[in-house]
């Protein structure tokens, strides 16, 4: 053999090692462009629709999945400014971009976001928002507020507002005590002006536009039991875009000392009262059972409260002061504050939220004012129940009832049989616990059986 037929031979076993080699090395290009093709997600972008408005300054948060970059632009005339660009290390990743439009040389008008995401080496996804930046807030100005008011009372303010989406009062305490923010927002109703403050058709709440004056209206806001010295309440304007226009009403807080009680619970109470609630007929440990019942219950009951509280009409329902249940005797009071001990330890507590109204077994139990039946049913500690409701967030309770005798979205007058009382829930004996509602918070009932407090506080700021 000649030299050159070994180095013809060397270079063709050279040539088929390599193409030996080299296959598998193609298979897995190929393996890894087909899962990059079809195997990867394309990136997702989750929040962009906070993009739509922006006001003066707002924080907006952005979650990113199967991303491989990212970038976002805002582009308004000729000017293109970056807000974001990222090569995140891991695959999802979430953003919170604080944007204020002056900062970034942006005037008040349309813009439009550009919003670049890729995943893998061919997935890309584009998103463009149409965006408004408005960073003027609406007008607000305080009519009609309450010098003063009592814990666990209510207030009534009288606003007016232009150029806004939504008008509410805000509680805020010192120290936030197991109440969100959320439910410290009290929504008032858009009013026209009532020429009959006894003619509850003459109070309906409407959307009538007065570009030149504004809008009135109209808000009932809660204080609840437990408010703390130094809260304020503040009306709140708020439009489209989120600016707010705040102002503090002077309203100041009277705190009000209310009855204390030593209560004593045994094995009997618990067998008789909380064992059924329980749906058990055997307890092992009885004290547990009552705390879950007197505690855990009763904090889920009034989240409920609260729940019932957001579908209210947006006009007034009732008319005049409301009754007391006929021929009643008081057994106790709004704010009772109640500790109990079992077998002479102090073992818990409560705050009785409305009036225990005592009259003959299985009385006869009346709507205390017209409105529309938003609740019956099994309500925990209240028992059988009816919540009825009277236009812009109040309503009233009726508790421990024997018998219901009206369904939800009844439409109820005043003085109409709605049920009979009893000792459902947690009740010793047979009773009804009246209870006034605004937006979701027990008030005391006294205030709203004055026809004077109703005609002063309520008809008289109505009429103006």
């Amino acid at each position: 053999m000649s030299g050159f037929d070994a180095d013809k031979r060397g270079k063709s076993v050279i040539k088929k090692l390599g193409l030996v080699l080299g296959l598998p090395f193609i298979a897995l290009l190929i393996m890894y462009l087909v899962y990059q093709m079809f195997f990867i997600s394309p990136p997702v972008i989750e929040g962009l629709e906070a993009f739509d408005f922006i006001p003066v300054e707002k924080t907006i948060t952005l979650n990113g999945k199967n991303l491989r970059s990212v970038e976002i632009f805002i582009n308004q005339g000729t000017h293109r400014i970056e807000l974001l660009r990222d090569i995140p290390t891991s695959s999802e990743k979430t953003y919170i971009m604080q944007i204020k439009p002056g900062d970034l040389q942006l005037t008040d008008g349309q813009a439009t976001v550009v919003v670049n995401a890729t995943s893998g080496i061919f997935k890309e996804t584009k998103y463009e928002i149409n965006s408004i930046i408005d960073t003027v807030p609406p007008s607000l100005d305080i009519l009609k507020a309450p010098l003063t008011i009592d814990q666990g009372g209510g207030g009534v303010a009288l606003l007016r507002a232009q150029d806004a989406e939504s008008v509410f009062v805000k509680l805020v305490v010192p120290t936030i005590q197991d109440r969100s923010q959320e439910n410290n927002t009290f929504k008032a109703f858009k009013t026209v002006t009532a020429t009959d403050s006894e003619s509850a058709s003459a109070l309906e709440f409407d959307s009538l536009k007065k570009p030149q004056t504004g809008e009135t209206y109209f808000v009932f806001f809660p204080v609840p039991f437990d408010i703390q010295d130094g809260s304020v309440f503040y009306a709140i304007a708020e439009d489209t875009a989120g600016n707010q226009k705040v102002q503090a009403l002077s309203t100041k807080l009277k705190i009000k000392k209310y009855k204390t009680s030593a209560m004593d619970i045994d094995d009997s109470f618990i067998k008789k009262v909380i064992s059924p609630l329980l749906n058990e007929t055997t307890i092992s440990d009885p004290l547990s059972a009552f705390k879950k019942v007197n505690e855990d219950w009763r904090e889920d009951n009034l989240k409920k409260l609260r729940e019932i509280s957001k579908k209210t009409e947006q006009k007034i329902l009732w008319k005049g002061r409301f009754k007391q249940l006929r021929n009643s005797k008081v057994m106790a009071t709004y704010g009772d504050r109640r500790t109990y001990f079992y077998k002479g330890k102090q073992v818990s507590g409560s705050v009785h939220l409305g009036y225990d109204l005592a009259s003959t077994a299985n009385a006869i139990v009346d709507a205390a004012n017209t409105g529309v039946v938003r609740f019956t049913g099994d309500l925990g500690i209240y028992g059988n129940t009816v919540i009825i409701d009277h236009g812009l967030g109040l309503m009233s309770l009726y508790g421990h009832l024997s018998t219901i005798l009206v369904k939800e979205g009844h439409v109820v007058k005043k003085g109409e049989v709605i049920a009979k009382t009893g000792s459902t829930g947690l009740a010793g004996g047979d009773h009804l616990h009246f209870g006034i509602l605004i937006h979701g918070y027990e008030i005391s009932p006294l205030y709203w059986w004055d026809p004077r407090w109703v005609k002063t506080n309520v008809m008289d700021l109505l009429r103006e």
